[in-house]
């Protein structure tokens, strides 16, 4: 049988949602920084995510990971999607963290910690492991500015009067109180938080479009819904992030977590620095905090640095080919 394709690659879980890091069968990429590489592959190499990402070798909520190498930092990698390419992803990060301990391409020290310096096409995260012994039990990264760009602002064409802000951590989301949306933040409620998630964020992003969230720099990439509760004085953030109509994140997500850091201090449920637990809809949590920022400038919005605190889990190690005959030679999605 012949094949055309023949990609290796490493596995793992955070909190639920896929990893999938590409250890071998990519050419060399082209570019100087892992933005350019990044660029490069997405307009000469794009049917390697589908390949992976879609069935029948992936599904819709898979997520990719491609290792490059790095100028300004110890390592380099790109995210993709199933429909798209992504400049961070914090559930990813932590996956690709247990990946390369996975491999020892990074170990712990005689205080059992590791750490190493992450470039991205959002920037520079740096991750920091803790061990016991030679067993990984958390990863943590200090992921790229977080800010809130705009409030209570009012999704149009929706039965009920709904509001959301609008926020980055990395990607950009709409923030919505889940009670207020009626959505349920338990594996039940699924179904009816994508199809009202999908309707939000198309109907946001024609308001960005027609220019009337000024602050709002780009599309919003997902609409999440949360709960706000305490727990032994700690506040406790449960959330449930959808993506697209057929596809949300299974993990608490590290970019949405830290948008919605960045909304807590500004409504002054929590200070600087304070942690908090964010939480799944499998009740699995990310422990996390954010610190300020120094002001870009006059009027700008507040910036903080988001920590985030996880654990990923390796399910397998694959080889995936293609072969010449094969009637899907990118796989597929349904929608």
């Amino acid at each position: 049988m012949s094949t055309t394709r023949r990609l290796t690659t490493v596995d793992s879980h955070t909190a639920g949602h896929p990893t999938r890091v590409i250890t071998g069968g990519v050419p060399p990429l082209e570019g100087d920084t892992v933005s350019e590489k990044y660029a490069w592959f997405q307009d000469n190499l794009d049917e390697l995510r589908p390949l992976l990402l879609h069935e029948p070798r992936g599904h819709s909520a898979m997520v990719g990971a491609v290792m490059t190498g790095s100028q300004v930092a110890d390592f380099g990698a790109f995210f993709l999607g199933s429909y798209n390419y992504l400049p961070m992803c914090g559930h990813a990060t932590i996956g690709l963290a247990a990946t390369l301990d996975y491999l020892g391409l990074v170990s712990p020290d005689e205080n059992g910690r590791a750490a190493f310096s992450l470039e991205v096409p959002a920037g520079i995260v740096d991750l920091a492991l803790t061990y016991d012994g030679n067993r990984l039990i958390s990863a943590s990264f200090a992921n790229v500015p977080a800010f809130v760009a705009a409030q209570n602002v009012r999704i149009p064409a929706l039965e009920m009067p709904l509001t959301c802000d609008i926020a980055y951590g990395g990607n950009w989301y709409a923030l919505v109180e889940a009670d207020a949306a009626g959505v349920s933040l338990e594996p039940s409620g699924v179904t009816a938080a994508l199809a009202l998630g999908s309707r939000i964020k198309a109907e946001i992003n024609a308001l960005i479009d027609l220019g009337r969230i000024p602050n709002a720099g780009e599309h919003v990439h997902s609409v999440l819904f949360y709960r706000t509760s305490r727990e032994a004085g700690l506040l406790v953030s449960r959330q449930l992030v959808v993506l697209a109509a057929n596809k949300f994140d299974r993990s608490p997500c590290g970019t949405g977590t830290s948008a919605r850091l960045a909304q807590l201090i500004g409504l002054g449920e929590i200070s600087s620095g304070e942690r908090i637990r964010s939480r799944n809809i499998l009740d699995v949590d990310f422990s996390a905090l954010a610190r300020p920022l120094e002001q870009a400038g006059p009027g700008a919005a507040p910036m903080y640095r988001p920590y985030i605190e996880g654990l990923a889990h390796i399910t397998g190690q694959h080889t995936f080919i293609r072969t010449e005959n094969d009637p899907l030679p990118i796989g597929f999605l349904c929608r």
